[in-house]
């Protein structure tokens, strides 16, 4: 048994574990309607949420490492993920006005089924191409560590499964932490905490927004937001 290669396998392992986690760090929409579920006693659609948002990372890790990256960086591409991009926020807008609202009056309640929280994860990290340059950038440090000749397949795979489980694992740690405290949050609080929330995913649906504007119409970008 090579003790020295199922070593650097490991390291490879605990490398992608720890650039999915701390790349999770910055808020964006999944963490936010992660964070959302959460607080209104919605659990475990939180937790599912974050696995589709996982299982998405994961396919953009695979086409970008195994040679497709350049096709989804075509502007073409881009047009049709920042379109889908704005109508996945928008219901979440939606959706949140609605959590909203249930507050203050409790025949209205929301709830969410599991099936449609993991195809919301999915479809709102699916709609954040900027996960493309995540991979091209984490795979380059990856291999500036020279652990291996040749990087093969298989490590290629442990690497973009490690990455993409370090990426659930922060959201899913966020849900159980929130979860715990989350009798503690008074009613007050968490109104005041949708509302924000909203004006957060309408911000994020504005940028989306101008991202589909510079691209359609090849504007030259202003400095990133």
């Amino acid at each position: 048994m090579d003790y020295i290669y199922i070593s650097k396998i490991f390291a490879t392992i605990l490398f992608g574990l720890m650039l999915g986690f701390l790349s999770s760090i910055p808020v964006g929409a999944v963490q936010l309607e992660v964070i959302k579920k959460t607080i209104n006693g919605h659990t475990k659609p939180a937790i599912v949420t974050a696995l589709g948002s996982a299982t998405s990372d994961l396919l953009y890790g695979m086409l970008t490492l195994f040679g497709f990256g350049h096709f989804l960086l075509h502007k073409d591409f881009q047009i049709v993920i920042y379109i889908l991009g704005i109508v996945v926020l928008s219901y979440l807008i939606y959706k949140s006005y609605r959590e909203r609202e249930y507050m203050l009056h409790e025949e209205k309640r929301v709830r969410y089924k599991k099936r449609l929280s993991f195809l919301t994860g999915f479809t709102i990290a699916v709609t954040n191409p900027g996960m493309i340059i995540w991979w091209f950038i984490g795979f380059r440090l990856f291999a500036d560590l020279n652990l291996f000749a040749e990087i093969t397949f298989p490590v290629k795979l442990c690497f973009v499964i490690s990455g993409a489980l370090g990426l659930a694992l922060y959201l899913i740690t966020e849900a159980a932490i929130l979860h715990k405290y989350q009798k503690s949050f008074s009613e007050k609080f968490l109104y005041k905490a949708n509302t924000f929330l909203m004006f957060i995913l309408s911000f994020l649906t504005l940028y989306f927004i101008y991202k589909l504007i510079i691209i359609v119409w090849n504007i030259k970008c202003l400095p990133s937001l």
